[in-house]
Order: C-alpha cells, then sequence, then structure tokens
C-alpha cells in the first residue's frame, strides 16, 4: 500500500491521507492510541509508535489521521511516508524551529451537563487541561434537578462545542461568562423544574423558547441581556441581517462571534457582505468564526475577500483562508496564493501550496474536504 496524496482537512490538526488501496466498500475503523491493536493492520500499529498521532480513522481509500497539537506535521508527516516506504527529508534547522513552535491555537471547549444544566466547562488544547466551575445558581438547580435522579453520576455527561481559538484562560473565561449570561435564575430554575417533571420525548433535552430579536434589545446596556437574547434567537434568515449586522458592531466579543455564526446558518449571498465585515474584525476568534461560515457556505463570491485574508496576522485565519481557496478557489486566486507561499507557518504553507497545485493542475474544485469525508462514510 502506498500513499498517493496527502491533503488538509478543516482541522489544523487533522491530515486526509489517500492511498493506493481502498477498504472495502462500507467498511470503517476509527483506532486510538489506548485500543487494543493487535488485530489492526501493521501500518495502523506503526503509525501509533510516531509521537504526536492522536487518532486515526480509516474510511474508503483515506486515513484521516489528527495530532496533538504540541506537535508540528513537520515532523509527523515524514514519519508518516516511512511508514508506508516513502523517504521524506526534512531540513534539521526547521525540525528544530518546529520542536519550538507554539500550537495551532485551537482549543477543544465541553461543558459537563447534567440533563440539560450546565455543570462546568473543560478546556483541552492539546497537552494540558483546564476546568472552570459556574456561578452557585448553576449548582444550586443541579443540585435541585437531580433530586429524583437514580444515578446522577451516570447522567452527567461532557458535551463538546465549536472548537475556540486563543489562550485557554481567555477562552475558558469567555465561555463561562456567556454561560452565565444565557442561563439567568430564571431560566436555570425551569430547566430544573422540567428535569424532575421530564417529557417522554427525552428527559435530557431543553424545551427552548425561541424569539425574533429587535434591533432595540440590542440597545440593551447590559451585554449579558443583549448575548442571550442572541442565544435564544430563532433561526436567523434575511430578514434577522439588520440585527446581526448591527451585533457585528457590539463592543463584547461572544456578542460579535455569535452573530457571526447565525450568518453563516443563513446560507444566502446576501449574508456575504456582514460575513465580510465580520472577517475585518480585531478579534481573532470572531474572524476564524466569519471563515469558517464562508468555507461551509462556499460561494465562489468570496473568492476576492478570501485572498486578502491571506495577509491577516493571525495564522489561523490565514490557513482558513487558504483552506478556502483550496476549497473553491480558481485562477483568480494563483498570483495572491504564489506570493504567500512562503508563509512563515508549515500548516499554512502546506495549505496555499495544496491549493496551488491544485488550481494549476486543472483539477476541480470539490468543495469542502470534509464533506467528500462524509459522503464516503456515508456511501454503502
Amino acid at each position: 500500500m502506498k500513499i498517493i496524496s496527502i491533503e488538509p482537512t478543516p482541522s489544523p490538526n487533522s491530515m486526509k491521507i489517500i492511498l493506493s488501496e481502498p477498504l472495502p466498500e462500507g467498511e470503517t475503523h476509527n483506532y486510538r492510541p489506548d485500543d487494543d491493536l493487535g488485530d489492526a493492520p501493521a501500518f495502523i500499529q506503526e503509525l501509533f509508535k510516531i509521537e504526536g498521532v492522536k487518532n486515526v480513522y480509516h474510511v474508503a481509500d483515506f486515513l484521516a489521521l489528527d495530532r496533538k497539537p504540541k506537535l508540528s506535521w513537520e515532523e509527523i508527516l515524514p514519519q508518516v511516508r516511512e511508514v508506508f516506504g516513502e523517504s521524506d527529508t526534512v531540513e534539521q534547522s526547521e525540525q528544530e524551529d518546529a520542536i519550538n513552535r507554539e500550537p495551532f491555537g485551537e482549543i477543544s471547549v465541553f461543558i459537563q451537563m447534567f440533563r440539560a444544566i450546565p455543570m462546568q466547562v473543560k478546556i483541552e488544547d492539546g497537552h494540558e487541561e483546564k476546568r472552570f466551575g459556574l456561578p452557585e445558581r448553576f449548582m444550586n438547580a443541579v443540585m435541585k434537578a437531580s433530586a429524583d435522579s437514580p444515578n446522577f453520576v451516570m447522567e452527567r455527561k461532557w458535551v463538546e462545542q465549536n472548537p475556540r481559538y486563543g489562550a485557554p484562560e481567555e477562552v475558558g473565561e469567555d465561555v463561562v461568562e456567556e454561560l452565565s449570561a444565557s442561563y439567568d435564575e430564571e431560566r436555570l430554575e425551569e430547566l430544573a423544574e422540567q428535569a424532575l417533571n421530564p417529557t417522554p420525548k427525552d428527559e435530557a433535552t431543553e424545551t427552548i423558547k425561541k424569539n425574533k430579536v429587535s434591533l432595540e434589545t440590542l440597545d440593551d446596556p447590559d451585554w449579558k441581556v443583549r448575548y442571550a437574547a442572541l442565544d435564544r434567537m430563532d433561526d436567523p434568515t434575511v430578514e434577522d441581517l439588520p440585527v446581526l449586522n448591527k451585533a457585528l458592531d457590539d463592543e463584547k466579543m461572544s456578542v460579535r462571534r455569535i452573530a457571526t455564526a447565525y450568518l453563516g446558518m443563513i446560507e444566502e449571498r446576501e449574508a456575504l457582505p456582514y460575513l465580510y465585515k465580520a472577517l475585518k474584525d480585531k478579534v481573532v476568534t470572531v474572524r476564524r468564526t466569519a471563515g469558517d461560515c464562508l468555507s461551509d457556505l462556499g460561494f465562489k463570491e468570496a473568492i476576492p475577500e478570501m485572498i486578502t485574508t491571506l495577509k491577516d496576522p493571525s495564522k489561523i485565519v490565514r490557513w482558513r483562508a487558504a483552506m478556502f481557496l483550496y476549497e473553491v478557489g480558481d485562477e483568480s486566486a494563483l498570483p495572491a496564493l504564489r506570493e504567500a507561499a512562503d508563509d512563515s507557518e508549515f500548516e499554512v504553507r502546506l495549505q496555499i501550496n495544496m491549493a496551488i497545485e491544485r488550481i494549476e493542475g486543472g483539477h476541480e474544485a470539490k468543495g469542502s474536504v470534509w464533506h467528500q469525508m462524509t459522503q464516503a462514510t456515508n456511501k454503502k
């Protein structure tokens, strides 16, 4: 078995390794380092001997290989090639630089829930874990809701959220602030009552009353009121663009971020100018969220904006721009991609050169790699 190519995925901590031999149709395997790998193929066992390999998902004709963020692809990929009998050298000085390089910045966020009530926040950056407590009213609600629980410990669940970007301490504090804003005393009381008197359908799901948000609501001097209103907003439509546009000017990053995420849910071209606005936000988390939304939407009209974003000061935003151009870019992007091909960050350089190779080779844009992976999984 040989490697045909190595391609990026929507996460900078995952690579798609395309192989010369496919699995039988409908067969998939998910491997973790703590699994019993005795019956796994020899190449899977060898991959887990590489420091930094976190998970391997095998489907169709490719592997989705996840790394630990603290280790660089410059260190991992040459060893992956060696597993499949290929040689891939990297200059020693570049390897030493990679060892000292800071993680790429993706933070995993988990919220521990009892039924539908948050209990605490957990942040992971690939090499350490931090936990953050919530205000006392959350625990009071949990204690009330658990009065008739047959097994309180077993009912607690960690629910993974969308990844964030930045310093772990700041991310954790932001998530706690947002939960505190969204879950006031009244909402927690309702959740506790709902937990004590669950519906037959699902006792762990909150019955959320969603509402339209007015421009006047966003004038409230308390950012928690503004955030809570958006958090419980009905599914956004084009009619909500004025409200979301106003939210993009909010002084609080959390409000701007959730407004940006809602813009990506509209799935209409009318939302593009507002996403471009978010792409220029002063905070990297908002800019990266805007980039993710534009990539998910996949509208070619966004190519010029993403070309400009190749010069963003944040490496994770530049990486997202390069990823977008790999997914949907055309020849108009080539001059900017070539200019940016010597980016200081390996992950960004890799993504840029993958985009150049696809466009110069005349290969058709296939959209999100993650979307392709999902399609392959669903084919049976």
